[in-house]
């Protein structure tokens, strides 16, 4: 299978709720990156968009799914994404998805990462693929490891909390302890005019208190933070 051979790509954009709202990834970055790639290969080429769908695995994309139909069909030439993770953040799809296109005779490229199965890639792609994914994991078990260990040293983990704002955590962690509901902490400290952790920074810059209201998932936030942990346990 040669380069040269190849003439129509799909070019797959996907993305993700979660992708849109933290990551800045857009469907629209990823189709002018991926036009911009397989107008420099000479490849013809179909934009293959699919919204609103995990990269957990390639179950339930349809539309993943028709264009693998189509290129196994030899309908499509080369399957191109931007990234790995577009495609499948699993690194057993990945190795299936390579193992399928040998199979049925067309190629993946992933512009982003410059991986090119068609290019006698086939083996680094696997390769570089199932790399990434052992090193997010060492990476991932390193930082549990970590944690533990400082946190076996006593350190605190969490949100920063500002010395004078101690006080109203003990309070809470004391009013919990008495079996108070999260709703009645949070009245009680509405009726108090207690200051919220947000007030209680706005006055130590020397602003105006915004007037923000406790709520019982503050309170479960609050109670179930290292710091609350910290101040029941001593």
């Amino acid at each position: 299978m040669y380069a040269w051979l190849m003439t129509k790509a799909l070019l797959y954009c996907r993305v993700s709720t979660d992708d849109q709202v933290e990551n800045g990834v857009s469907l629209d970055a990823q189709e002018q990156a991926l036009i911009l790639e397989a107008a420099r290969r000479g490849y013809d080429f179909e934009i293959v968009r699919e919204e609103g769908k995990s990269g957990k695995s390639i179950e339930g994309r349809d539309k993943l799914i028709d264009a693998l139909e189509r290129l196994d069909a030899h309908k499509a030439d080369v399957l191109m994404a931007v990234r790995m993770d577009r495609l499948t953040r699993d690194v057993a799809d990945m190795a299936g998805l390579i193992k399928r296109s040998r199979r049925k005779g067309w190629g993946i490229v992933l512009s982003g990462e410059d991986l090119d199965t068609t290019a006698d890639g086939k083996f680094r792609t696997y390769l570089d693929a199932a790399l990434a994914e052992r090193e997010r994991d060492m990476i991932a078990l390193r930082t549990r490891e970590g944690m533990a260990e400082k946190k076996r040293q006593g350190a605190v983990f969490g949100r920063q909390v500002q010395p004078g704002f101690l006080d109203t955590y003990k309070l809470v962690v004391r009013l919990v302890s008495e079996r108070n509901s999260y709703n009645s902490i949070a009245a009680q400290l509405n009726a108090s005019g207690t200051l919220t952790a947000k007030d209680f920074e706005r006055v130590s810059r020397g602003e105006k208190p915004a007037g923000s209201k406790w709520h019982a998932s503050t309170i479960k936030a609050m109670v179930e933070s290292e710091t609350a942990k910290t101040l029941a346990s001593a």
